[in-house]
C-alpha cells in the first residue's frame, strides 16, 4: 500500500508540473522540454508500476505485466529521442522517433494472443510465432502508409482526426482487446483487458488527431496533457490490480476454446488485406511478407497440433497408470489381463497370473509414516518392473498389492520368476527419508494352462489370491502356487483368506 501511495504522489506531481509549465511557458522551448521530461517520467512510473504488479501476481498475469513493462521500456527510449529532437531541433531523426513509438505498441499487441486458459511462465514457441505475426502486420501498415502519404491528410470519422498508420494499428488492436474482454470470464480479465483496450483506443485517437497537419500539434502546448493522461490509464490499472487476480479464464466450454484460437488469425487477416493493396507497388516485398505470414500460421498450426497430441498422450497415460508408482492402475491391469486371456485362448500358450503383497506394510506406515510408506511402494514397484520381462505387465491392484501378468510362462518358469521377484525386494533394504527399511514380499500365482479349459479372469484372480493367502499363512516372504481345485474347496479357501484379512494377519 505504501508503494502504491508513492506512485500516486509521483504521478500527480508530474502532471501538476506539466500543467504549470504549459500554462506559464506555453509554446516555448522550455515548456516543450518540461513537457517531454514529464511524459518520460510518467512512462518510467508506468514501468515501475507494471513491474510492481508483475512481482506480486500469479504466473499468467505476471507474464502479461511483463509484456506491458517491455512496451513502456521501448516507449521510454522513443520519448528520450523525442526530447533530444525537441531540444536540438534535429528533426532528421523524426522518422526513427515515430518508429520507436509505434514499436512500443507491439508488446501490448501480444497480450490478447496469450492463451488465458492456461498459466504462462516463460516465452514459448507459440508466443514467438504470434510476435512474428504482430510484427508483420506492423510492417505492413507502416509500408502501406509510407507509400500512400496522401492518406495522412485525409480526415476519418470526425473532423480533425487524421487517417494514419497509428490509428489503423490501434483500431485493430482495440478490437482484439474488446474481443478478449468479452470472452474473459473472470473479473480480473475484464478489468485488465478492458483497461488496456481503453488505453490503446485513447492513444490511437490522440495519434489520429496529431497526424492531421491542419491541427498543428506542437510540443509545449495543451495537447501534451492528452498524451500524459493516456499514460495514466495503464498506471491506474496497475495501481488497482489485485495481486491474487488472474487474467486466465475460468474453465471454458468447447465453443470458447475455439474462439480463443481465432485470435492468431486476426493480424494475418488484416495484414493480407493491406498486402493486396500494397502488392502492385512492391510485389517482391509484399510476397516476402505474405510468405512469412502464412509460414508463421502454418508453423503455429503444427505446434498447436503437437501440443494437443502431447496433451492427449498425457491424459491417456494418467488414465491408465497409478499416480504414485507409475505402474498400471487397477482398471488398466485388469483390462490387460482380459486381453492376455483372450490371446491365451487363441494360441494355447501358458499364462501366469501373480499377486504380490508387501509383508507387514501397515507397520511401516505406523512406524515411519505414510510418506515413507509411499517411498517404499515406489521402490518396490521399480524393482518389480526391473526384474520382469519386457512382455510382462505390472499393475497396482490394491494399497500394497500388485498384480503381475506373465504371458508364455508355465508353472516352473513362474516359480523361478516369483523367486527372482521376491529376492529383488528382500535382499536389499529400501532406502527412505527415515533410513533403510527392510521389505519382504509374499507372492501367490496360478498358471492358466493348468486349468484344462478356458478360465475367467475372476477365477484366476481368486486362485492367485488364495495362493497369496497361503504364502502369508506359511510365514510370508515366500512364493506359493495355486492349483485348480474343486469349486467347493476353492470357496472355502477364499473365505478363509477373507477372514484372515479382516483379522489383520
Amino acid at each position: 500500500m505504501h508503494t502504491r501511495h508513492s506512485i500516486v504522489v509521483v504521478a500527480a506531481s508530474l502532471l501538476l508540473i506539466q500543467t504549470l509549465a504549459i500554462a506559464i511557458l506555453k509554446g516555448t522551448t522550455a515548456a516543450a522540454l518540461v513537457s517531454d521530461l514529464v511524459q518520460g517520467g510518467l512512462a518510467l512510473t508506468c514501468l515501475y508500476a507494471s513491474l510492481y504488479a508483475r512481482s506480486s501476481s500469479v504466473k499468467a498475469s505476471s507474464y502479461h505485466w511483463t509484456w506491458l513493462a517491455l512496451s513502456f521500456m521501448v516507449f521510454i527510449v522513443g520519448q528520450s529521442l523525442g526530447t533530444y529532437i525537441d531540444v536540438s531541433s534535429h528533426h532528421s531523426w523524426d522518422w526513427l522517433d515515430d518508429i520507436l513509438f509505434s514499436l512500443s505498441v507491439i508488446p501490448i499487441a501480444m497480450l490478447p494472443f496469450l492463451d488465458p486458459d492456461r498459466e504462462h511462465s516463460r516465452l514459448d514457441r507459440l508466443h514467438v510465432l504470434d510476435f512474428l505475426q504482430v510484427s508483420c502486420f506492423w510492417v505492413t501498415v507502416y509500408l502501406y502508409f509510407r507509400d500512400t502519404p496522401s492518406l495522412a491528410y485525409a480526415t476519418v470519422g470526425w473532423e480533425g482526426f487524421g487517417w494514419s498508420a497509428g490509428v489503423v494499428f490501434h483500431a485493430i488492436l482495440t478490437l482484439s482487446f474488446l474481443l478478449r474482454t468479452v470472452l474473459g470470464k473472470s473479473k480480473a480479465a475484464w478489468g485488465f483487458f478492458g483497461g488496456i483496450a481503453g488505453y490503446v483506443l485513447f492513444s490511437g485517437l490522440a495519434d489520429s488527431y496529431a497526424a492531421l497537419p491542419s491541427n498543428n500539434v506542437q510540443s509545449g502546448h495543451w495537447f501534451d496533457l492528452v498524451w500524459s493522461l493516456s499514460l495514466c490509464i495503464p498506471l491506474l490499472l496497475a495501481l488497482t490490480w489485485n495481486p491474487q487476480g488472474s487474467v486466465a479464464s475460468l474453465p471454458a466450454h468447447a465453443e470458447r476454446i475455439v474462439l480463443n484460437h481465432i485470435f492468431p488469425l486476426v493480424y494475418p487477416f488484416f495484414a493480407v488485406l493491406l498486402l493486396v493493396r500494397e502488392a502492385p507497388r512492391n510485389p517482391a516485398l509484399s510476397s516476402i511478407i505474405a510468405m512469412i505470414v502464412f509460414g508463421g500460421l502454418g508453423a503455429r498450426i503444427v505446434v498447436t497440433q503437437s501440443q494437443l497430441i502431447r496433451a492427449q498422450d498425457t491424459l491417456e497415460y494418467d488414465a491408465s497408470h497409478d499416480a504414485l508408482t507409475g505402474t498400471y492402475n487397477r482398471a488398466a491391469i485388469l483390462e490387460s489381463l482380459g486381453k492376455e486371456i483372450l490371446r491365451q485362448n487363441r494360441t494355447s500358450e501358458a499364462l501366469t497370473v501373480m499377486l504380490a503383497d508387501i509383508d507387514h506394510f501397515k507397520s511401516v506406515n505406523d512406524t515411519h509414516g505414510h510418506l515413507v510408506g509411499d517411498q517404499v511402494l515406489i521402490e518396490v514397484a521399480r524393482r518389480l518392473a526391473c526384474a520382469m520381462r519386457g512382455c510382462d505387465s505390472l499393475g497396482r491392484y490394491g494399497g500394497e498389492e500388485f498384480l503381475l501378468i506373465l504371458p508364455n510362462c508355465n508353472a516352473s518358469g513362474a516359480l523361478t520368476a516369483g523367486e527372482r521377484l521376491r529376492n529383488a525386494i528382500d535382499q536389499i533394504p529400501v532406502m527412505t527419508s527415515a533410513g533403510a527399511v527392510p521389505v519382504a514380499l509374499s507372492i501367490g500365482f496360478i498358471c492358466a494352462s493348468d486349468a484344462g479349459c478356458t478360465p475367467s479372469s475372476t477365477l484366476l484372480l481368486r486362485l492367485a489370491d488364495g495362493a497369496l493367502y497361503q504364502a502369508k499363512a506359511k510365514g510370508r516372504n515366500r512364493v506359493e502356487q495355486a492349483d485348480f481345485p474343486s469349486e467347493g474347496t476353492h470357496s472355502r479357501l477364499a473365505d478363509g483368506y477373507s477372514h484372515a484379512l479382516a483379522r489383520g494377519v
